[in-house]
């Protein structure tokens, strides 16, 4: 017993069809707005004691402490917001510790930003590595090491209770132009700055923020 011939027509009937209902439902959601890009993945939103890997280095967030400033540490008889990190070189080679300006590009408290600051003046915090009584200005591979990253207080200026630090990225980037490799600061498209404006240019380059890290501020006296 043989099955009867499938008809000639259907299959070259039903692809049109498809293909018309297709672009419909292509134009029903483009006119109610289906086809809108997916929201950007919220930032993660971490705490004291949170662990992130920022590519050059993984980094643990332990405190935020007010101190007086000592030998190494600020200059004497000033106070300084000490942010305390746990820093961890994942590279292979040895690092400065200010590779973390970089690492964290901004820095605010519950009354201003600190950090990059509007001060021309300001050259930024200072960064050391601790070990014991000693400060050093490298971090070696592999080796979790603490970093203090110090921002100078204004005297007289009342004392911050929070502090909050966008952290950044810094990828293994190849220049194909000169066949050479760095760690690079991942960056976005932001707006543009008087120098931007000034050159015709209509974005800068900004860091981008990977997390968003929020810690109580406590005080040392001594």
């Amino acid at each position: 017993m043989t099955s009867a011939a499938p008809a000639p027509n259907r299959r070259a009937i039903l692809v049109p069809l498809v293909a018309v209902l297709a672009a419909a439902t292509l134009g029903v959601s483009a006119a109610f707005g289906g086809l809108e890009e997916a929201p950007d993945k919220p930032l993660p939103q971490l705490g004291k004691g949170a662990s992130f890997d920022q590519g050059q280095v993984k980094t643990v967030f332990e405190d935020a402490v007010i101190r007086p400033g000592r030998i190494g540490l600020g200059v004497v008889g000033k106070r300084y917001l000490q942010l305390v990190l746990k820093v961890t070189n994942q590279t292979d080679d040895t690092i400065s510790a200010q590779a973390m300006d970089h690492a964290l590009p901004t820095v605010r408290t519950d009354t201003k930003v600190i950090k990059p600051s509007g001060d021309p003046g300001d050259f930024g915090p200072r960064i050391v590595v601790i070990a014991g009584d000693q400060t050093y200005g490298q971090l070696h591979p592999g080796v979790p090491e603490t970093v203090v990253m110090s921002f100078e207080l204004a005297a007289g200026a009342p004392f911050p209770k929070t502090v909050r630090i966008d952290a950044g990225r810094v990828e293994w980037h190849e220049f194909f132009s000169s066949k050479t490799h760095a760690w690079v600061p991942v960056t976005e498209e932001g707006p543009p700055t008087p120098q931007d404006r000034k050159a015709g240019r209509r974005s800068s380059q900004v860091p981008a923020v990977a997390a968003r890290v929020a810690m109580p501020v406590r005080v040392e006296n001594t």
